[in-house]
């Protein structure tokens, strides 16, 4: 809740309001360093003095929005702990932020679809049972980014791109088979809107990368439980291209120096080889040595912890299978 006081001139609300900014600066860059505990106190300042200004100008009751938002973000990466916390703030900032006239400006609509979203994905990890009420929250999101009309297209898209994927990745969490064709609907979504930028943006390729690592999990989960069919070689296509794609993307950029993907990389590396070695092995050392090649990418990438280790874990995993063909054949 607010306390507005009514006896601030202009002058005084222009100050109160400058020093408040400069105390989130403050406040960001602690967090932005990993000091969270340290921003916490300058959050909190700003927050007080942004209490006292006149939140019926939508200008106001979105800077102090802000203040609830760089305090809930705070929150949420100081760990379980802190997300019930985290969450009341969230629910303070939305209150400011839904009356907002969308329309008027075009930061209204970008703070609340990310307030919305962040909110969200603090709920599904306190409450494994809430859902259903995160996918709802995702859900009003989009359709606030979908008539912010007035935001740039490509940064709309990525917007919307990591929310359908954040979308993806809850309703993958419940493991069904209903969930999981509404995750790869979503996450299909968000793979169409990046797909025509990532090679150009970084963020627009780890929206990308992110959203091809959800439909790899269903993938791998529809392939665990279909028996040998024309339609099983139809998810292995698709669970392969997507591999493929996936870390012919990381190749691309690792060569321009950029090495932020190595973890997404590592999982697509291993499950990219699990689908081969189990139905199309005679791909496999193609496969892999189209990964471990370091004129397709960097030395440094072939050589990093993330890789390695997920190639040592593929070496045990072809043993396990070359072991497995011989005693079926000595049989």
């Amino acid at each position: 809740m607010t306390s507005t006081d009514r006896s601030l001139d202009p002058r005084q609300i222009e100050a109160s309001d400058a020093l408040a900014s400069f105390l989130m600066k403050k406040g960001i860059h602690l967090a932005q360093s990993g000091n969270d505990v340290e921003a916490l106190p300058y959050f909190d300042r700003a927050l007080e003095l942004r209490r006292r200004l006149p939140t019926d100008l939508p200008i106001h009751a979105y800077g102090l929005a802000a203040c609830w938002l760089n305090r809930a973000e705070a929150l949420t990466r100081l760990g379980p702990d802190h997300h019930a916390l985290a969450l009341c703030a969230y629910d303070e900032a939305l209150a400011l932020l839904r009356p907002l006239p969308l329309g008027a400006d075009v930061r209204f609509s970008k703070r609340l679809a990310i307030a919305l979203q962040n909110r969200a994905l603090v709920l599904a990890a306190q409450n494994p049972l809430a859902t259903a009420d995160a996918i709802a929250i995702l859900v009003e999101a989009i359709v606030v980014l979908d008539h912010a009309e007035s935001m740039d297209v490509v940064e709309r898209d990525y917007l919307l791109a990591v929310v359908w994927t954040n979308l993806a990745n809850t309703h993958a969490s419940d493991a069904t088979i209903v969930s999981d064709l509404a995750a790869w609907e979503a996450a299909r979504r968000a793979l169409a809107l990046v797909k025509t930028h990532e090679h150009e943006d970084a963020a627009a390729a780890e929206a990308g990368l992110k959203a091809r690592h959800v439909l790899c999990q269903i993938a791998g989960r529809r392939l665990s439980v279909q028996a040998e069919s024309k339609a099983v070689m139809a998810d292995v296509h698709d669970a392969t291209d997507l591999a493929d794609e996936g870390l012919d993307l990381v190749r691309e950029w690792e060569r321009r120096g950029v090495d932020r993907f190595r973890d997404l990389a590592s999982d697509l590396f291993r499950f990219g080889a699990r689908v081969y070695a189990y139905y199309q092995p005679h791909f496999l050392h193609e496969y892999l040595s189209e990964q471990l090649d370091p004129l397709q990418s960097a030395h440094s990438y072939v050589q990093s912890r993330e890789i390695q280790d997920a190639g040592r874990e593929i070496v045990l995993l072809l043993q396990k299978c070359h072991h497995a063909t011989s005693d079926a054949t000595m049989r």
